[in-house]
C-alpha cells in the first residue's frame, strides 16, 4: 500500500509519547515534517524520530509540504486554529483532545470537515485498549441486557498538572477538560453512545495551588516560570440522564482529600448482567448462581493501535472510530457540565442544542 507523507505539529510531551515514535516506526508512513515554536525542540525531536524536515510555524509547513495527515499535539486553544488550517489545505486531521475549548469552535470545525470531506479524528486513546474492546465486545454481544445505570471516574489525590494546563484561556477546563474527556468519552462509547436528556454538573476548585511534598507532577513541556495561572477547577462531577433511561455519575480530581484511583474505573450496570474495568470482570448470573468472570486481556500500546487506526483510515478513506460528529457529542456533554456548575441548576440538552443553532 502507498506510503503517507504525515506532520506534527507540536513536539511536546503527547506528540514525543504518542505520535513521533508510532509514526517513525509504522511501514506506510514518511515522517516528514515537524513543527514547534521552539524551533531547538523541533530540531531535537526531528534528529531523535527521523523527521526530514521542522518548521516554526504551522503555515510555512503547509506552505512547502505535501501531506496526506497531520496530528495536532498542541495546547487546547489552538486544536480547532490548526485543525481549520489542515482542512482546508485538503489535509486529514488526528486532533488530541479534547477538540475544543468550546462548543463554538466545535461546531465551526464540524462544518469545514464537512464541506472538505476529509478526515477529522479525535484522538480518545482509551477506545483503543485491548481491556475496552474486549468489554465492548461482551456489551454489543447483548450479555448485560438493558444498561440502566453508569459509573465512571478518575480521582487523583494530589497530580494537578503544572504549566498552561490549568489556565483555562489555553485549556478551556480543570480535570473535565483534561481527564474527564476521556473518562466521559469512554464510558459513554461503551454504553452504546445514547442521545443525552439533560446534565447536571459540579465544578470546584477544592485543594488548589498546593505546595505537597514529595509527589510527582506532569509538567508542561511549555513551563516557562514557577507562576502559571490557576483558574479552573480541580474537582469534577456530573450526573447524566440520556433519552434511553441510562444515566450516569462522572467524577473526576486532579487533587482531592481522599482515596485515589490507579486508573480509569467503569461500571455498568444491565438487568441482564454488569461489567466494570478495573477490575476487569463480567457479574451475571448462571443457572440461578451469581457468577463472577474475570476477563483475560493481554495488555497493549493503545497509542500505537491509534496511530494504526488512523493511518489505515487515511489510506482506505473510512471512517474513524471517533469522528467530529461524535466529538461534538462530547464537546456537548462537556460544556453541559459546565453550564450547569455555573448556574446551579439542570441543563436541558434540547435547550443547549437549540441555543447552538444560533452561535
Amino acid at each position: 500500500m502507498k506510503k503517507i507523507n504525515v506532520g506534527v505539529i507540536g513536539a511536546g510531551a503527547i506528540a514525543q509519547m504518542a505520535h513521533l515514535p508510532f509514526y517513525q516506526n509504522h511501514p506506510n508512513v514518511d515522517l516528514v515534517a515537524l513543527v514547534d515554536l521552539n524551533v531547538d525542540r523541533a530540531r531535537e525531536m526531528a534528529s531523535k524520530y527521523n523527521v526530514k524536515n521542522i518548521y516554526s510555524s504551522a503555515e510555512e509547513m503547509f506552505e512547502y509540504e505535501v501531506l496526506d495527515a497531520v496530528s495536532i499535539c498542541t495546547t487546547n486553544n489552538t486544536h480547532v486554529p490548526l485543525a481549520k488550517l489542515a482542512l482546508k489545505h485538503g489535509v486529514n486531521v488526528l486532533v488530541e483532545k479534547p477538540l475544543a475549548t468550546c462548543l463554538k469552535q466545535a461546531l465551526e470545525l464540524e462544518e469545514l470537515a464537512s464541506k472538505t470531506n476529509k478526515v477529522c479524528m479525535i484522538g480518545m486513546t482509551h477506545r483503543f485498549r485491548n481491556d475496552t474492546n474486549a468489554m465492548k465486545k461482551i456489551i454489543d454481544n447483548g450479555n448485560l441486557g438493558e444498561i440502566y445505570y453508569g459509573k465512571a471516574r478518575l480521582l487523583q489525590r494530589r497530580n494537578t498538572p503544572m504549566g498552561w494546563f490549568t489556565e483555562k484561556s489555553k485549556s478551556g477546563g480543570g480535570p473535565l477538560m483534561d481527564i474527564g474527556v476521556h473518562v466521559l468519552d469512554l464510558a459513554w462509547w461503551l454504553s452504546g453512545q445514547p442521545e443525552v436528556k439533560s446534565v447536571s454538573g459540579h465544578l470546584v476548585k477544592g485543594i488548589g495551588n498546593y505546595e505537597t511534598i514529595m509527589q510527582e507532577r506532569w509538567e508542561s513541556a511549555e513551563t516557562k516560570s514557577a507562576y502559571t495561572p490557576f483558574d479552573v477547577e480541580d474537582f469534577a462531577s456530573a450526573f447524566i440522564r440520556f433519552k434511553n433511561g441510562f444515566v450516569l455519575q462522572l467524577e473526576v480530581s486532579w487533587a482531592m482529600n481522599g482515596h485515589p484511583d490507579e486508573g480509569i474505573k467503569v461500571d455498568l450496570f444491565g438487568t441482564k448482567g454488569g461489567i466494570s474495568l478495573h477490575p476487569l470482570c463480567l457479574y451475571s448470573e448462571q443457572n440461578q448462581i451469581l457468577s463472577d468472570t474475570k476477563l483475560n486481556v493481554i495488555p497493549n500500546n493503545p497509542y500505537e493501535a491509534e496511530i494504526n487506526h488512523f493511518v489505515q483510515v487515511v489510506q482506505s478513506e473510512q471512517k474513524p472510530l471517533i469522528d467530529i460528529h461524535q466529538g461534538i457529542k462530547v464537546m456537548e456533554m462537556l460544556e453541559g457540565i459546565s453550564l450547569s456548575s455555573i448556574h446551579q441548576k439542570e441543563i436541558l440538552m434540547e435547550d443547549l442544542q437549540r441555543a447552538k443553532k444560533t452561535i
